[in-house]
């Protein structure tokens, strides 16, 4: 079922297995495509969807994530995804989700910040009927942050990875879920086997296209949080995206 009520989006799902992990669980890119889909309806609603900004030459492209797994769903189970569009900070259109349970209970929190580009020339460009918003409901108060690296890990190289036909999308780039899939990719087996993940951060720092070659590398760190991943993406020697990943 999907509703609209004071410009917030509501869908229910139920977690296929597809959608799960070996644990059974919802993967953590799943939850990332919920998002993107649920997104693009409520803007479609609201009048600023893939096919109005089309129309005037731009596109939505995500600049930054973040996630947080409270009580990932199991595989079967029956959730709620709500998402609305919350204004501007800086240069950011601000826009976040709740996942919830059949009881309303909140499962999955996040934030995400918003660029608008120029399809032909790829520069940012600006909305201004976009600034306002009337929904001061938030998942996550605080906007995305950076990700900061650790100056005192070395990075390790993980892969170099040839981006492939599947992973461009309709901007064509290489889709933001595909960068959760190689950071993911990234970890080592015993940590993501015994550890759920609770947070996800990516920052989006520049395009990565049909062609490219990116040379992923990861740091690992253990905290009092838990076990913390920072993974890289570079093109040539151009940092393309950051993860923070904390299990």
């Amino acid at each position: 079922m999907n509703t609209v009520m004071d410009k917030t989006f509501s869908k229910d799902y139920t977690i296929t297995c597809y959608e799960a992990d070996a644990n059974q669980l919802m993967r953590p890119t799943a939850m990332l495509d919920l998002m993107q889909e649920a997104a693009n309806a409520n803007a479609s609603t609201l009048g600023f969807g893939y096919d109005e900004m089309i129309n005037s030459n731009t596109a939505w492209v995500l600049s930054r994530i973040h996630v947080k797994f409270m009580n990932t769903p199991k595989w079967r189970e029956e959730v709620n995804l709500k998402t609305w569009h919350k204004g501007v900070s800086k240069l950011f259109y601000l826009r976040d989700f709740i996942l919830s349970d059949k009881a309303g209970n909140p499962m999955v929190l996040a934030t995400t910040s918003w660029l608008i580009i120029d399809m032909n020339t790829r520069r940012l460009v600006r909305n201004s009927d976009l600034a306002l918003s009337d929904t001061a409901m938030h998942a996550i108060e605080t906007p995305a942050d950076k990700v900061v690296l650790p100056v005192d890990i070395e990075p390790e190289l993980v892969r170099k990875h040839p981006v492939t036909w599947s992973e461009i999308d309709t901007n064509g780039h290489v889709n933001n879920v595909k960068y959760a899939v190689w950071a993911i990719d990234a970890v080592k087996a015993e940590d993501i086997k015994e550890r759920p993940l609770k947070e996800l951060l990516i920052n989006y720092d520049a395009e990565v296209m049909p062609g490219d070659i990116v040379k992923i590398s990861r740091m690992r760190q253990e905290t009092e949080e838990g076990v913390v991943y920072y993974i890289t993406g570079k093109v040539a020697d151009k940092q393309n995206f950051a993860v923070k990943l904390l299990f």
